[in-house]
């Protein structure tokens, strides 16, 4: 065909291959199909007319055939056909066997039949590849062609083509088993092509397919289908008819909601919709063998077990996405769209991408990503749930990200899964658990509930190693929050838990538990677990180093003295090493990383030569400080913060240089290092992101339970904010709280931190808090050490402090006079001065003799040099000089030495003495181990409200009182609080008295009650006409956090903000339910004869009988004379029964039928109102630490109760060896006597004086008197009071004026009172 311009349309050309060969010929035609989708490019040059037979060795035997377009397709399938007999290769000679079984009722053997024959064969034909060769019109598809001649027979050349039927495909063409129309411009797929009965691969690339056939579904053997780069708008739901579809490919489409349905096709591995406008991604669940995912914009590829993971993220050339605000947008609208994320192939990828920080932070922004993340944390498939759980916990390490995850309640479904039996779903959750708890103190806060603490404490205890770790990681975590720390630390339980798995041999779980031991602030019991060095007897030892620079070398020389003159290695001499910036940093090398000091001089060099050396270029670098300030004076371009803020050198490398320094395979916290024996250490840095800036504590160990903190938090709304303990006494307390600081941070942090001096190096920051040099605070922290040191030991005295300078320049006139600049650089002299707290300490610890003070500082003009100096003369120089200052203060050296020395040489003494002893008893030695009372040496008496011992002839008390007074030793007294309970009014007719105390007229009684011949007694009532109402627990917050009651408060606030309380004496009577902190008033009445009188007379006598303890013989006889109830109050008108106080009111006597007379007894009862219970003494956290506590009631404290002190950290709980009984006896409203809790009755304040009865003239009740009765008996129980008085008084002048150990003066003071049978415990003694 011509055309006007003169030139001729090229026709297009197919070309149509054939390869024949074995069975291995498929898979590599599958492999390599795609060098068939680019063939028209590469074939166009070789066209030829004439068939080409190839012969290749791996493919086997192939065939081309050429026709074009412009042939009839008649003619073309003849020439085809003639052109493809003339190619085929002649067949060969086969050998067939085949093997028959023979029939089994024929043969007994079960043998077979082998026939073999010879047979005329070729190679099969395996695949058939048909592509437009030449042209890219759409004159034809070709189908046609290829069509007619699947039809031919091959067998009789010159015949006409076959009908269309399926049976009368010839022979050759049945075997084939690939078939490729790529690039032939195909708009319809003809139907004809699923009548093949072998096929398994059907590649249809290339092409202008909008739809499928829904005869696809016949060809149930196939196992690939790729229809890329078409136009295809639908899938047909009959594909799901080929259950073994493999791979299945229809990337570069117009697919918007594809109709597939999965369910049946359980061995699809490949699934190709990249570049498809996909509005929801059809459900893959059932897809389990799924390897290679293509979607949007992203590939997936992994290996058989999900190990590898291949995730690739493309843009360009993606129209679809281009207006996508991230790269991900697209793919995560269909991954987190219904439950598509749950396939574990998708739940791999995942867990790749949120290795990405950007795609975290978007991830993070997106509710319903994470709302799907979390989901995934309960699926069945144990490999979804730990991609899941690595995804969040990546997530986690954003604060704002943490926050939404607690929002979105990720809590619920870890729950669940802590609470399986599936290894690997615990491990997974516990990492995210870890994770969340480390984030933040407001996500751990939030995190911490009665169920998940449970599950802990029962995953700690879990058979796995593994598991059990990060459990305790976990509650470590948790317990970096001052609040849940207050929380856990009352849990008994987890205590002894951690105590007992910080010994196990395993050491992922004893490293784990002695790490959250040492989180909780445990340090005691964290000694004991690692089997750490005690502080010794004559104190603490403290090294503090100040900050400098390249002046550190002069540091690590003198020390370099120091270890020379002890012999030993620095981290063995002391108990806290602290230091500011360059001291910062050998107080980590030396207290945690325990490296000599050649070391550390090799580290201060190289730290020179590599970070200092080469400064970043700036304008004008030549110019100095002075100079820079004065052109900013000049310029007022730039405030003076900017310049000050700017950075001499880059810190990139120096923080490398840390982070190799600080690597450790344990853990590089902080807290990590507590549980390696190592010393205390701290490093000072300046908290400047605060306004003022405020110091912080960078340190490796927690304060010990109760100390008041103030913390940093991070708000919602606000950012970063100060939490007190304390919030209606935030000024008092954070004046007396410890320094902002932390213990969760990495050690190079800390580091780094402390030594970001402004102009030399950049501000470190951690995106939330910003730090400076500490020596902006503190240049010189010996004043921080000493601080510090009274929070970690409040009763232990500091022996031995060592501070040791940089070197100091002698003071000299200011150059070129006083200039308004100068000004700046004088605040910073200041500031970084070390001679202000020289001085103070110099003028203050004078009055303390028992502290020995060294302060080793040159001063010397060679001490002049930049922090960055890197010149070797002038470290040398400062090195002489450094020897020089040695030399003339050896004395001063020696004598530290030395005193760094007693200890040591004080423990082999005393061993040595021990062993030539050998008449020296146990007691005796552990009397020499036990503590001592310590330099806090004030005394709390603790009394309760309404006591009914206030009015004894003789109390132990106020003889302590005088005691004390007379002896000068400091004392404040505490009563319970009255006034603590709401009245209830009274309701009418509540007495058949006139009077609630005292009754006017004789009560009437029924002709039913005298037949029975007893009175019933009248109802409890209160001294404020009141019924008796049951006193409730405290309320517990809603985090669990337990709301005390206003007495115990009040004790705890008063020895919280008392420190100087060494002894709490606690002058309070005991019940089963704790010591009794207020009481409450009623009165009841018992009538005489009846069996009710004489069971209460029989609870009397054996009250009274167990109180006597030196009369117990004489108190029996006298008791065995009583009978009657008018015996009873004869012998003693007061006396106890289960711990409720009786006192006789008086008598009233009435005649009844057959003149017999009934006495009826009043009597008022004190009855315990408020306890100070074991779970009290746990949630009064740090009150009883290092404290002496005495108990001297007539009963002795519960053993949970003095376990609760001990566990408190009391250093000793002396108490009556005898325990209350466990109930009390009582009468109730029917008159039986029963048993009845404590607190039943409401409780009310006593307004009558406890030994006056008020008076009724009306009433002919028989007043008693006190005065006259009872003097027999009382004199027995005052002579116990006046013996337990002599006893106080001796422990106490043991313990104050002859400085006697506890146990040893508790020894001596009950030589002489053996029958009050005290008791002394205490702790543990390593």
């Amino acid at each position: 065909m011509s055309w006007g311009l003169g030139w001729k349309r090229p026709s297009e050309i197919f070309r149509l291959t054939l390869n024949y060969g074995n069975d291995d010929l498929t898979e590599n035609l599958g492999r390599d199909s795609s060098t068939y989708h680019s063939a028209s490019s590469s074939t166009s040059s070789s066209f030829s007319s004439s068939p080409t037979a190839l012969k290749d060795q791996e493919l086997g035997f192939r065939i081309e055939l050429d026709w074009s377009a412009t042939e009839d397709e008649e003619q073309a399938a003849l020439k085809l056909q003639s052109q493809l007999m003339v190619a085929l290769p002649m067949t060969q000679d086969t050998v067939v066997v085949e093997l028959r079984p023979r029939d089994p009722e024929d043969d007994a053997y079960n043998t077979v039949n082998l026939d073999m024959k010879v047979v005329k064969k070729r190679d099969p034909l395996r695949a058939v590849t048909m592509i437009k060769a030449v042209g890219s019109g759409q004159q034809s598809d070709g189908t046609g062609v290829l069509i007619r001649l699947f039809r031919s027979d091959l067998s009789s050349p010159a015949a006409s083509p076959l009908p269309p039927r399926v049976a009368d495909y010839g022979d050759h063409w049945k075997s084939f088993s690939v078939l490729t129309i790529s690039g032939c411009g195909l708009s319809v797929f003809p139907v004809e092509l699923t009548r093949l009965p072998n096929l398994e691969k059907l590649y249809l690339d290339n092409n202008k397919l909008t739809v499928l056939p829904p005869e696809l579904g016949e060809l149930r053997r196939l196992k690939v289908l790729s229809a890329d780069n078409n136009m295809l708008v639908s899938v047909p739901v009959e594909l799901r008819q080929c259950v073994q579809l493999v791979e299945l490919s229809l990337e570069y489409n117009k697919l918007v909601r594809p109709l597939l349905d999965f369910r049946a096709m359980a061995e699809l591995r490949v699934l190709r919709l990249f570049g498809n406008p996909l509005e929801f991604l059809p459900e893959i669940l059932p897809l389990r063998k799924l390897r290679h995912l293509t979607l949007a914009n992203i590939r997936v590829v992994a290996d058989e077990k999900l190990r590898s993971v291949n995730v690739e993220i493309e843009m360009e050339n993606s129209s679809y996405f281009v207006a996508s605000r991230h790269k991900l947008s697209a793919a995560f609208s269909l991954i987190f769209r219904f439950s598509s994320c749950h396939h574990p192939l998708l739940a791999s990828a995942l867990g790749k991408i949120m290795q990405d920080e950007g795609n975290r932070v978007f991830v993070g922004k997106d509710e319903n990503a994470v709302r799907q993340l979390i989901s995934m944390i309960t699926s069945d498939n144990c490999h979804v749930v730990g991609q899941a759980c690595s995804a969040l916990s990546a997530l986690a390490s954003d604060d704002s990200v943490a926050l939404q995850l607690m929002r979105a309640d990720i809590m619920r479904p870890i729950g669940t899964v802590l609470k399986s039996a599936c290894r690997e779903d615990l491990i997974s959750v516990l990492q995210v658990v870890v994770k969340l708890a480390f984030t933040s103190n407001t996500v751990a806060e939030k995190m911490l509930t009665k169920d998940v603490l449970k599950s802990l404490k029962i995953l700690c205890a879990h058979k796995d190693p593994e598991v059990q770790k990060l459990a305790l990681l976990a509650v470590g975590n948790l317990a970096f929050s001052l609040e849940n720390r207050q929380i856990l630390v009352t849990s008994e339980s987890l205590r002894e838990l951690l105590l007992r798995l910080a010994v196990v041999t395993e050491p992922r779980v004893y490293k784990a538990a002695a790490r959250a031991l040492a989180i909780l602030g445990e340090n005691e019991n964290l000694r004991r677990a690692i089997r750490g060095r005690k502080v010794a007897k004559q104190g603490l030892r403290i090294l503090s180093m100040d900050g400098g620079g390249m002046k550190g070398l002069a540091t690590v020389k003198m020390l370099k003295e120091i270890e020379k003159g002890t012999g030993k290695r620095i981290h063995e001499l002391f108990d806290l090493i602290c230091g500011t910036s360059t001291g910062g940093m050998l107080a980590v090398a030396l207290g945690i990383k325990l490296m000599t000091l050649e070391e550390c001089e090799d580290i201060y060099k190289n730290l020179g030569k590599l970070v200092f050396a080469e400064p970043s270029p700036k304008e004008n670098e030549s110019a100095t400080w002075r100079e820079k300030l004065d052109q900013l004076y000049k310029s007022s371009s730039q405030s003076f913060r900017v310049v000050v803020h700017g950075s001499k050198h880059g810190a990139d490398l120096y923080e490398s240089l840390l982070k190799e320094m600080c690597a450790d395979e344990d853990g590089d916290l902080l807290i990590d290092s507590a549980v390696k024996n190592v010393p205390k250490v701290f490093v000072v840095s300046t908290l400047v992101s605060m306004m003022p800036a405020q110091p912080f504590i960078f340190r490796n160990y927690q304060y010990p339970t109760g100390t008041p903190e103030v913390t940093l938090a991070t708000s919602e709304s606000s950012g970063v904010v100060l939490v007190s303990p304390t919030d209606a006494q935030v000024g008092y307390t954070y004046k007396r709280s410890a320094f902002i600081g932390s213990c969760k941070h990495q050690i190079w942090k800390a580091i780094r931190a402390s030594s970001a001096a402004p102009y030399y190096l950049d501000d470190f920051s951690d995106d939330v808090n910003r730090w400076q040099d500490g020596a902006i605070v503190a240049n010189n922290p010996t004043i921080f050490a000493i601080r510090e040191a009274q929070l970690l030991w409040p009763d232990t005295k500091i022996d031995c402090l060592v501070s040791v300078g940089c070197g100091d320049v002698p003071p000299r006139m200011r150059k070129g006079g006083w200039r308004y600049l100068d000004t700046g650089q004088v605040l910073i002299e200041s500031s970084c001065s070390v001679d202000r707290v020289e001085e103070a300490l110099s003028t203050l610890l004078p009055m303390l003799p028992e502290i020995q003070y060294f302060r080793f500082n040159p001063v010397d003009e060679r001490c002049d040099m930049e922090l960055d100096a890197t010149d070797p003369t002038i470290w040398l120089k400062l090195e002489s000089c450094v020897e020089e200052y040695i030399e003339k203060n050896h004395q001063a050296f020696g004598n530290a030495c030395e005193r760094l020395l007693l200890p040591s040489q004080h423990d082999r003494k005393w061993l040595e003495n021990l062993r030539s002893k050998s008449s020296l008893t146990n007691e005796s030695n552990e009397g020499n181990s036990s503590p001592t009372l310590g330099w806090r040496r004030n005394v709390l008496l603790v009394e309760a409200s309404h006591s009914p011992d206030s009015g004894s002839v003789i109390n132990h008390a106020r003889v302590l009182e005088s005691f004390c007074a007379r002896n000068g030793i400091r004392f404040s007294l505490m009563r319970g609080l009255s006034e603590t309970l709401k009245k209830v009014p009274s309701p009418t007719n509540l007495s058949p008295y006139a009077s609630p105390v005292f009754p006017s007229s004789p009560r009437r009684y029924s002709p039913d009650s005298q037949r029975i011949g007893r009175i019933d007694p009248v109802p409890a009532l209160s001294l404020d006409s009141q019924l008796g109402k049951p006193t409730t627990s405290p309320p517990v917050s809603p985090r669990g956090l337990r709301l005390l009651s206003s007495p115990v408060r009040q004790l705890h606030d008063k020895l919280q903000n008392t420190p100087q309380v060494g002894v709490v004496h606690l002058a309070l009577q005991s019940n089963s339910d704790g010591l009794i902190m207020s009481w409450h008033n009623d009165v009841f009445v018992v009538a005489e004869p009846g069996e009710l009188a004489t069971k209460f007379v029989e609870s009397v006598k054996l009250s009274l009988l167990s109180t006597m303890r030196n009369h117990r013989r004489k108190g029996a006889a006298l008791l065995a004379n009583i009978s009657t109830v008018s015996d009873l109050v004869a012998f003693k008108s007061y006396f106890h029964i289960g711990g409720i106080v009786h006192r006789y009111l008086g008598c009233q006597t009435i005649v009844v039928e057959d003149d017999r007379e009934i006495s009826s007894y009043m009597f008022r009862r004190t009855v315990p109102s408020m306890q100070l219970s074991p779970n009290d003494v746990r949630w009064m956290i740090g009150a009883w630490r290092d404290r002496i506590i005495i108990c001297t009631g007539t009963y002795g404290p519960t053993p949970a109760l003095v376990k609760a002190f001990m566990d408190g950290g009391a250093k000793a709980v002396v108490c009556p060896s005898n325990e209350p009984p466990l109930s009390q006896v009582t009468f109730d409203d029917n008159g039986e006597l029963n048993v009845m809790e404590n607190g039943r009755f409401e409780l009310g304040e006593d307004e009558a004086d406890d030994d006056v009865t008020p008076a009724s003239p009306e009433s002919d009740w028989e007043d008693s008197d006190v005065e006259k009765n009872g003097t027999k008996i009382s004199s027995l129980f005052d002579n116990d009071e006046e013996e337990l008085s002599q006893f106080i008084c001796e422990l106490y002048k043991s313990l104050f004026r002859e400085g006697a150990s506890v146990l040893v003066a508790f020894q001596e003071a009950l030589a002489s009172h053996r029958r009050l049978g005290y008791a002394c415990h205490l702790p543990s003694i390593d």
